[in-house]
């Protein structure tokens, strides 16, 4: 049975504390909990995406030479070029490996677990790399109740090994759904994504898809959400995600629980975009234990991928390999609102 067989992730350095952006604005919200990570002014999503394979491979102790694909995912990557072609270089596979890139959509990244399965299932490639990478930069000023805020997008990145020898955690199903609906878009000429109204992207876009992909998997594998030990959901806002589990069917008294559990981010490290379910799933792994199952959906752009998972025993002897999201929840230093500016690229290093 295919599945994970390691996990890798990357978080910068630097923050910023929610209530230092709403101070440089003047905002109600200054006393905002919360924080996001801040890029370093040499990071991209490139050397984010390179460190997070780093080291998942160095958890999964296996060869790069068994490596048969990479597929690289993000919202905010080069327009041009390949970065599953440059990290495939920069990690020194094999020269037939075979590359993807998957862009605008921050559910890229469950769409390329599904094309790494499908070739794990026809013995195509022995081990296939998965990265999420984003550097996510909200419109300028946009309070924490408006899309695209400057509150929460953030920067990261999470890569996943899968194969179908020495899974740490075995694939069991997966359901998509997904409609017309256009709710994040951008052209060339644009610094900033313009984006719908923000209920209205709420209920008919997060909340809807989050809700339909969940329900149809739920169906599919014949198990309440509530048997789940661990839920995994897209995090563009924190409301959102509390009010999708309770539409999904969650028990009330069991929420604030999942609010806490590992796996929520966007108070710890901000909006990740397709960064955002590896971590979220490399933060679940480093607490779980054998014959535990994860629900994880994605979300991006009118369309919702469900996946369920299970854990299995060699978990526990891989533990020892990981770099755990814990290290970077502790390893960290904080900026000032203008540095967040220059760091992000919004101002030049010498406005």
């Amino acid at each position: 049975m295919p599945g994970i067989v390691s996990y890798g992730v990357y978080l910068p350095y630097y923050r910023i504390k929610f209530a230092d952006i709403a101070e440089a604005w003047n905002k109600k919200e200054a006393k905002l909990p919360g924080e996001k990570t801040v890029p370093g002014v040499d990071e991209t999503t490139l050397t984010m995406g390179r460190n997070a394979v780093i080291n998942a491979l160095q958890h999964a102790n296996i060869q790069v030479n068994e490596i048969g694909a990479v597929y690289f995912c993000s919202n905010s990557s080069m327009i041009e070029g390949s970065l599953a072609q440059d990290i495939a270089i920069a990690a020194d596979m094999n020269p037939n490996v075979t590359i993807a890139d998957l862009h605008g959509s921050s559910r890229s990244f469950t769409m390329a677990i599904q094309m790494c399965l499908d070739a794990l299932q026809l013995e195509r490639i022995r081990y296939g790399v998965i990265i999420g990478s984003d550097i996510l930069v909200g419109g300028v000023g946009t309070s924490i109740g408006e899309p695209a805020s400057e509150y929460i997008s953030a920067a990261g990145a999470g890569a996943l090994i899968l194969g179908s020898e020495g899974t740490i955690a075995d694939f069991e199903a997966m359901t998509s759904y997904m409609t017309g609906l256009k709710d994040r878009w951008r052209d060339l000429n644009e610094r900033f994504p313009r984006i719908g109204e923000g209920r209205f992207i709420r209920d008919y876009g997060y909340i809807d898809h989050v809700v339909k992909a969940g329900k149809a998997l739920l169906g599919k594998i014949e198990r309440p959400i509530n048997d789940f030990q661990h839920i995994i959901l897209q995090q563009p806002h924190a409301q959102w995600f509390q009010r999708a589990l309770e539409r999904l069917g969650v028990a009330k008294e069991a929420i604030k629980e999942r609010l806490t559990a590992p796996g929520f981010l966007i108070g710890k490290f901000g909006d990740l975009g397709a960064a955002c379910l590896p971590v979220a799933l490399a933060e679940v792994l480093d607490n779980a234990q054998p014959d535990e199952t994860i629900l994880m959906i994605s979300y991006g752009s009118g369309g919702a991928d469900s996946l369920s998972w299970i854990v299995k025993p060699p978990i526990l002897e891989k533990k020892e390999r990981a770099t755990p999201v814990e290290k970077f929840l502790k390893y960290k230093e904080y900026v000032n609102y203008t540095k967040m500016l220059r760091y992000n690229k919004v101002i030049s290093q010498s406005g």
